[in-house]
């Protein structure tokens, strides 16, 4: 038990150095365009999809009101985004800690977490960071619960899942192409079903709170801009490069004798729905988005590097 109280602290400790880091760096020094953002998310007059992203907003607005009765106003604002941060920092390197504590000791789990947390600074871009923060954390609770027969947690983690981000319906093809043999399981595909429901009717109960709509103009939006700013703008080449490919030798390198799920979600998940699909649906120097790719790489990394840090049995 004290062993495992000293590496959530090494966690909580690092997620306040980030947290400290995200409001000097970014909510402090752009508290304007922050506080017109947010209350723009409250009052329901933002456009899709931003609209929907409600999980984080609407949390900090309860800080924001019990901070403004003691605070000025900017000064109220500013706090409470920094204990927000606390929080969904925390919530993502512990969950993190304890997705990565299924293949390594303590040691190892705590490494990987670290080189985790050492990137984040690199993907941090602006208004929508703790809702991208949150989404890895809730990737990095669902793929525990995949690989440790708690399947039945999915149910109610999916339905908060979408009252934060859309690509949070990601899980469930992780969860379905986790393993060979759920093609032929029939119970996998009855929970993939419920699953993709429990997330729609989610989504459609915030539509039908928010309203608005995601029709053919941000579809246009999504498979154009998109793919045209990250055309017009290769900045995300090097951070692309600085980021992913020093692990890409250590993830393929004895490929073959690594974790079952960790290997599928590497060469059918993240091809499919990250590499190929951000391209067009978000832009690419915005790598906070697909902070999951690294829930995944670091561990087959690792697994190479400090291989005598694998648990024997897991």
């Amino acid at each position: 038990m004290l062993i495992k109280n000293k590496i959530y602290f090494i966690a909580v400790f690092a997620a306040l150095v980030l947290a400290f880091y995200q409001t000097l760096r970014i909510d402090a020094p752009n508290y304007d365009l922050k506080q017109t953002r947010h209350v723009s998310i409250v009052n329901n007059s933002i456009e899709y999809p931003y609209k929907y992203r409600l999980l984080n907003p609407y949390i900090t607005q309860i800080w924001i009101t019990a901070l403004s009765t003691v605070l000025p106003e900017k000064p109220s604002f500013i706090a409470a985004y920094f204990l927000q941060n606390i929080i969904v920092f925390s919530f993502m390197l512990l969950m993190l800690l304890k997705f990565f504590r299924l293949w390594f000791d303590d040691t190892g789990a705590v490494i990987c977490m670290l080189l985790f947390a050492a990137i984040v600074p690199l993907t941090l871009t602006g208004y929508d960071v703790l809702g991208d923060m949150t989404t890895a954390g809730i990737m990095a609770l669902g793929f525990y619960f995949i690989n440790s027969d708690k399947e039945k947690y999915l149910f109610p983690l999916m339905f908060i899942a979408a009252f934060n981000e859309l690509q949070l319906i990601l899980l469930i093809p992780f969860y379905f192409f986790g393993k060979s043999s759920n093609f032929r399981n029939k119970k996998v595909w009855i929970n993939s079903i419920f699953l993709t429901m429990i997330f729609v009717a989610a989504y459609g109960l915030i539509y039908l709170i928010r309203g608005g709509s995601a029709g053919s103009s941000e579809v246009n939006w999504y498979f154009t801009k998109d793919a045209a700013f990250n055309l017009a703008h290769k900045s995300w080449i090097p951070l692309w490069i600085i980021l992913i490919a020093p692990l890409l030798y250590f993830v393929f390198k004895d490929f073959r004798s690594k974790p079952e799920f960790l290997k599928r979600s590497a060469t059918i998940v993240l091809p499919l729905f990250y590499f190929a699909a951000f391209f067009f649906i978000a832009r690419l120097r915005e790598i906070d988005k697909a902070l999951t790719i690294f829930t995944i790489l670091i561990p087959l990394a690792m697994c190479t590097v400090f291989s005598k840090l694998i648990k024997t049995e897991v």
